[in-house]
C-alpha cells in the first residue's frame, strides 16, 4: 500500500526523546504495536535488528525506544531512557541480536520482536518509514503467520469459525462504510479453525464502534493497533 503524508508531523515527527525520529520515535511505536498487539506483559523480549538498526542502535538510542514502547511509554515520557533498567526490575528478559544481511522485508530500518510469556507468544516485524511513522510487515500470532505490510492504524479481528454466521470481506466493507470509517484494504488469512481479519484504517474508529466490534457474536477477539 502506498503511504500519503497527511500533516508536517508526518514528516518532521511527534514531540518525542530524541536523538531521531526514525530511530526512537518510529522505534518506539513499534514497541508499542507489538504490546498492543500481545494484550499483556512480556516476560521475555528478544529484539532482531536488521540493516540501519542494527548497525546504529545503540548510538541511536534504539534500545531503550523500542523496550519503552513495549512498556508502554508516550514518545515524549521522559523515563524512555530508563526502560532497560525498567525491564530488569520487572524481571523481563531482554535480547537484542544485530542480524547480519539484508532486511526480510526491504526496508533499512528494521526490527522483528517476539514477546512470550508462558505459552503465548507473538513476532512483530516492522519498519520505521521516517516522522515516527511505522509500517508493520509481518505478524506472527502463536505461530499463525500473517503478511501484512500496514500503516496504522490497523485492526486485528480473531472470528470464531464455529459460529454459524462470519462476516464476510464485502460486509466489512460495508459495516465501516455505513458507521463514516470506509476501509483502505481487507486482508483475510484462515488455517484451519482459525481465522484473522485484518482491516486497513485511516482514522482510529470510535469506542462506541470499538464497543460495538466486542459485542458481535463470533468475535474471539479485536485488537486495534492504534
Amino acid at each position: 500500500m502506498s503511504h500519503t503524508f497527511r500533516s508536517i508531523f508526518d514528516i518532521i515527527g511527534p514531540v518525542m526523546v530524541g536523538p531521531s525520529s526514525s530511530h526512537t520515535a518510529g522505534a518506539l511505536a513499534l514497541g508499542k504495536a507489538a504490546a498492543q498487539l500481545f494484550e499483556v506483559k512480556p516476560k521475555k523480549v528478544t529484539i532482531h535488528y536488521y540493516e540501519s538498526f542494527a548497525d546504529t542502535h545503540l548510538g541511536h538510542g534504539t534500545d531503550f525506544a523500542i523496550l519503552g514502547g513495549i512498556l508502554g511509554f508516550a514518545a515524549d515520557d521522559p523515563m524512555i531512557p530508563q526502560s532497560l533498567k525498567m525491564a530488569e526490575s520487572q524481571k523481563i528478559a531482554v535480547t537484542f541480536i544485530e542480524e547480519i544481511g539484508d532486511s526480510p522485508v526491504g526496508h533499512p530500518n528494521t526490527a522483528k520482536m517476539v514477546l512470550e510469556r508462558d505459552k503465548k507468544k507473538i513476532s512483530v516485524t516492522g519498519s520505521s518509514i521516517g516522522g515516527g511513522s511505522i509500517v508493520l510487515n509481518h505478524v506472527a500470532i502463536d505461530n499463525f503467520s500473517m503478511r501484512l505490510d500496514a500503516h496504522l492504524p490497523i485492526y486485528f479481528i480473531h472470528q470464531n469459525t464455529l459460529q454459524y454466521h462470519l462476516y464476510s470481506e464485502a460486509e466489512w466493507q460495508n459495516y465501516f462504510a455505513f458507521k463514516g470509517y470506509p476501509l483502505n484494504d481487507i486482508r483475510i488469512f484462515r488455517e484451519s479453525d482459525t481465522e484473522w481479519v485484518i482491516l486497513y484504517l485511516d482514522t482510529v474508529p470510535t469506542k462506541e464502534i470499538i464497543y460495538e466490534i466486542n459485542e458481535l457474536p463470533f468475535i474471539e477477539k479485536a485488537i486495534l493497533i492504534s
